[in-house]
């Protein structure tokens, strides 16, 4: 996820939000955010903003300056938020059946102790 476009997508539908009532939110045509979508088009200040807002994330997460797309939560350390990389694989994870669950599980356990 490396774009402003994939960004946006990525936390749309992470949000459950279609992309007209996102385009009404932010006060642009549903044409304007699909093009921002597809990295045709750049959202400018103050449309970055509204979008950020109403994505619930920070600007510096949709210009990928950030990996980190929840907003800050002063109750929890910031250590247990999930990058989007990370959400990405916990999905994957989720997906499998139970035997892969436990293949990747000893996977993973296998290279931690490898990179030591």
């Amino acid at each position: 996820m490396d774009t402003i476009g994939e960004r946006i997508v990525f936390l749309r539908e992470e949000r459950n939000i279609s992309q007209k009532h996102l385009a009404a939110c932010i006060d642009v045509t549903p044409a304007t955010l699909s093009r921002y979508e597809k990295n045709t088009y750049e959202p400018k200040g103050e449309t970055l903003g509204n979008m950020a807002r109403e994505l619930h994330t920070t600007t510096d997460f949709i210009l990928g300056l950030s990996d980190y797309y929840d907003l800050p939560d002063n109750t929890m350390p910031h250590s247990n938020h999930l990058t989007a990389k990370e959400h990405r694989l916990l999905d994957y994870y989720r997906r499998l059946n139970h035997d892969n669950q436990i293949r990747l599980q000893e996977r993973a356990q296998s290279l931690f102790e490898n990179q030591k």
